[in-house]
């Protein structure tokens, strides 16, 4: 009895095993921009964009933006645009932070 469980564990162990060992980086990932990636986007069109970072379900770092029409595009974490948006570079500016400058009053 014992040497029929003993089997039984290491054929379930044995298939675990196997099938486990072909998620790693392999088509198992989950990544949400698989389609083409996008080197810049104009900063009027973007209403938020969220960055993902590499984590179990995909080993790459995506920067996810959702445009004013509702529609969702992929940015590419290596281009100009990309690498300054996950540095914090880029935000979306108040007024009081751009635009126009405000004169100096003389006195």
């Amino acid at each position: 009895m014992q040497a029929m469980t003993a089997i039984l564990f290491l054929v379930i162990f044995g298939m675990t095993a196997t099938l486990c060992a072909g998620r790693v980086g392999g088509q198992g990932e989950r990544c949400l921009c698989k389609g083409r990636l996008l080197k810049r986007v104009r900063p009027k069109v973007v209403e938020t964009f969220q960055p993902f970072y590499p984590s179990a379900s995909c080993s790459k770092t995506e920067i996810l933006i959702k445009l004013k029409i509702g529609k969702h595009v992929c940015l590419d974490p290596n281009g100009k645009q990309g690498k300054r948006m996950l540095q914090g570079k880029i935000g979306k500016r108040s007024k009081a932070q751009g635009g126009k400058r405000q004169k100096k009053k003389q006195e």
